[in-house]
């Protein structure tokens, strides 16, 4: 694994398929990286944890794992880590300097994505399979926006800080989709656990963010 300074890379959002779907893409090099997964900066032991469990998945695929395959790019407040692609080019790509009329996120979208993948990772860590899969299957139930575990798993693995609007997805969505995973975290978790736990998640996010999220949890 290499940790890149962000000045040496390029992040880019490219619209793939017939659906049209965004998907984000790391350009290093002249090398293309999808994203795995972001990380809040006090979280890096995470993330290199995350890469050791890629690493020895690769092993036992017999995979070859080479010493540029992962990357982990520092940014203002959180990491990203990020896993070569095969793909040489993306398809459409929309460089991170938004143009045109393409709509940019809210600090709610961000706030939002950030606190589901921070409370997923420890959702992850405290639950078994068994009762990480109920749980997800029972967020998909009470979040319209989710029709899937697919949809899940795209926000999961999203930029939280990503500058382009999930144009689906409109402030009363992500509203909900907070209140949702809060809730359900603390009927799985505890009450007071799951305040605490949050209240240390926020505080980690930036501020613009962090208000956001307090505000509308009431923490």
């Amino acid at each position: 694994m290499s940790i890149i300074a962000p000045q040496s890379v390029k992040i880019e959002i490219c619209t793939l398929g017939e659906d049209r779907r965004s998907q984000l893409r790391l350009n290093y090099g002249g090398q293309i990286y999808n994203l795995v997964q972001a990380f809040a900066t006090h979280h890096r032991e995470r993330a290199e944890r995350q890469l050791q469990q890629l690493i020895t998945r690769d092993r036992e695929d017999n995979d070859l794992v080479t010493s540029d395959r992962y990357l982990l790019v520092p940014e203002v407040g959180y990491y990203s880590l990020w896993e070569l692609t095969k793909a040489t080019q993306p398809t459409v790509a929309v460089v991170r300097q938004v143009e045109g009329d393409v709509q940019l996120a809210s600090p709610l979208q961000q706030a939002s994505i950030w606190l589901l993948q921070e409370l997923w990772l420890q959702l992850t860590d405290l639950l078994g399979a068994k009762q990480l899969t109920t749980f997800a299957e029972t967020l998909v139930k009470v979040t319209p926006q989710l029709q899937s575990w697919v949809d899940l798993d795209r926000l999961l693995a999203l930029d939280p800080l990503m500058r382009v609007k999930i144009g689906s997805w409109s402030d009363a969505d992500f509203i909900n989709l907070n209140r949702q995973i809060y809730h359900l975290t603390q009927k799985k978790i505890g009450a007071e656990f799951t305040t605490k736990l949050t209240i240390e998640i926020v505080r980690a996010m930036p501020d613009d963010l962090s208000a956001t999220i307090a505000e509308i949890l009431t923490i």
